[in-house]
């Protein structure tokens, strides 16, 4: 039941981010609907990761104790699994939304959606009027965990994990301004004791059908890019149902052509984002059974959202264990690249967010 446990370090003092390559004017988005991605390199996007970590103002709130509510106020540190979304039109006042769960003192009862927004996606700030977290702690023993954000037409959606003593269960909460969230919706669930699971969900729009990423396991034997926990693919026709968690039911295994992270480490949280033609995904790895230690950060794509090739090495020589991270991909035909913001989650510094951005190299064409 308990949460991958790490040391509170005490954050350093901010610096200035080391990587500027990308535009910090929103406004100035080209329009790449018509372009098809034909070759990218993703040894190219290799970058110095930024040491200062992100200003994240708000008060985790967890379980009831005698007579209140147990609150922490939180800053530079006690932040995990970012989901950050990015809008090339500023959605309800601001450009980037943001979904984080809270981990101060490693303590899983505070893992509960906070929201958050920013115009650069380095400063942010509680959207005016909301009482985060948007989801309190579980009534029963458990936690949840695991974030995930999309845009539907006018609504934002905000997906979350819930674990307790009997079940996994998938929620989302929808709203119209960021501010005000609905009544928590179902979505699925399985017994906590199945060998199947969906940690760090990753939703995106494909076409007419909703894809639902997760880390799977543990899975009966081995495959070719894993020990125990596989990386699998749900599909739906709606955003908020359809999504079935099982085996021989649509819960199809995803391929990866290669194990960069070797025979020791297998996936552990992920995120998938589509740019135009391809899928990226961002997956931190773990330690063979040990729930997020000794994580790094690799990036692979697809061309069909099934066959993944990854990166030979991680993206960057982060000093800790990387934990759930998330990005945001923009194509560039000025610059020939995917321009990637990257929100790093990181188990050092009392679990902290990091923003960093680099330049992956394509070649393209218009589409036929």
């Amino acid at each position: 039941m308990a949460s991958c446990k790490k040391d509170r370090i005490v954050p350093p003092q901010e610096t200035k981010p080391d990587i500027d390559v990308i535009s910090d004017n929103p406004d100035g988005d080209e329009d790449v609907s018509g372009v098809k991605i034909l070759q990218l390199d993703l040894s190219t996007g290799r970058f110095m990761p930024s040491t200062s970590p992100l200003l994240l103002s708000s008060v985790a709130v967890g379980r009831k104790g005698a007579d209140t509510l147990n609150k922490t106020p939180l800053t530079y540190s006690g932040w995990t699994h970012p989901a950050v979304l990015r809008f090339r039109n500023k959605w309800n006042n601001y450009y980037y939304w943001a979904a984080i769960t809270p981990y101060p003192n490693v303590d899983s009862q505070y893992e509960n959606p906070h929201i958050f927004c920013s115009n650069d996606g380095k400063n942010w700030i509680e959207p005016p009027g909301i009482i985060n977290p948007i989801e309190p702690v579980p009534s029963v023993q458990g936690y949840n965990s695991d974030v995930n954000l999309l845009r539907e037409g006018d609504y934002l959606y905000c997906y979350w994990r819930e674990v307790t003593v009997v079940s996994r269960t998938l929620w989302v909460k929808k709203s119209l301004d960021g501010i005000h969230w609905s009544e928590r919706e179902f979505i699925c669930k399985v017994p906590v004791n199945d060998k199947i699971d969906f940690i760090s969900p990753a939703i995106i729009k494909d076409g007419d059908k909703y894809q639902c990423y997760a880390v799977c396991g543990p899975e009966k034997k081995p495959g070719n890019y894993y020990n125990s926990y596989s990386i699998r693919r749900m599909v739906s026709n709606e955003a908020t149902k359809g999504f079935v968690p099982e085996y021989n039911n649509g819960y199809e295994l995803v391929t990866i052509q290669n194990r960069p992270w070797g025979s020791l480490q297998d996936p552990w949280h992920l995120e998938v984002k589509k740019a135009n033609n391809i899928w990226l995904m961002l997956i931190t790895t773990t330690n063979h059974n040990g729930y997020g230690s000794g994580g790094k950060l690799y990036m692979g794509y697809s061309s069909d959202g099934k066959n993944f090739s990854f990166i030979e090495t991680p993206i960057c020589d982060a000093p800790g264990s990387t934990y759930k991270s998330s990005f945001h991909p923009r194509i560039s035909k000025k610059g020939n690249c995917i321009d990637i913001e990257l929100w790093r989650s990181m188990t050092s510094y009392g679990w902290a967010i990091f923003y960093d951005r680099f330049s992956i190299k394509i070649t393209f064409a218009p589409l036929a």
